[in-house]
């Protein structure tokens, strides 16, 4: 179950750790919890906003992203997917991705990167999670969001799920409208 989306139903002013102890001992058996951008740090929305050839790699290109910032950020990638106008996940220097994975300003054959563009798998999700996006190259994100708006709240991983272990006995519960 959605935290998220619980609340929509009922006023919940508790941690998920109080929800999930306060529902296991009514007699409906948390497995666990957990939130669902776990691990993403200074990943945001950006826009790409031009497309160059990299001068000293044939499958590379260099991106002028715009983040919502003064000036737009050069990032180097390999990707093949990207248009002019994508709205993309942008790692900024110094972000982090699920699994620990750090992101720094760099250079890549010569010219600087100053951070990275995600794919699905990057972020620790998969089309399963965005039917719409491709598995492999950059997630290119449809639903309107603002630029340099954190990820997770743009694509909605700013939730926390719980899993419950719903026994025979416990039938209210197998639907949200039975939970809330």
């Amino acid at each position: 179950i959605s935290l998220k989306w619980l609340k929509e139903f009922v006023d919940l002013n508790v941690t998920p750790h109080q929800y999930a102890a306060d529902l296991t001992m009514s007699g409906s058996k948390v497995e666990t919890y957990f939130n669902t951008g776990e691990g993403i740090d200074k990943v945001v929305v950006g826009k790409v906003l031009s497309i160059e050839k990299h001068p000293d790699a044939d499958k590379l290109v260099v991106t002028q992203i715009d983040v919502g910032k003064e000036h737009p950020l050069q990032i180097v990638t390999g990707a093949s997917n990207l248009n002019v106008g994508d709205v993309v996940p942008v790692c900024l220097d110094g972000s982090t991705l699920p699994g620990g994975k750090k992101i720094k300003t760099g250079k890549l054959r010569g010219v600087k990167s100053e951070g990275m563009l995600c794919s699905l798998g990057e972020l620790g999700l998969t089309t399963h999670d965005f039917p719409d996006a491709i598995e492999d190259g950059i997630f290119v994100i449809s639903d309107p969001c603002e630029l340099g708006q954190d990820i997770q709240s743009a694509i909605g991983l700013d939730d926390t799920v719980v899993e419950f272990e719903i026994t025979s006995n416990r039938a209210d519960c197998f639907s949200m409208l039975g939970l809330a």
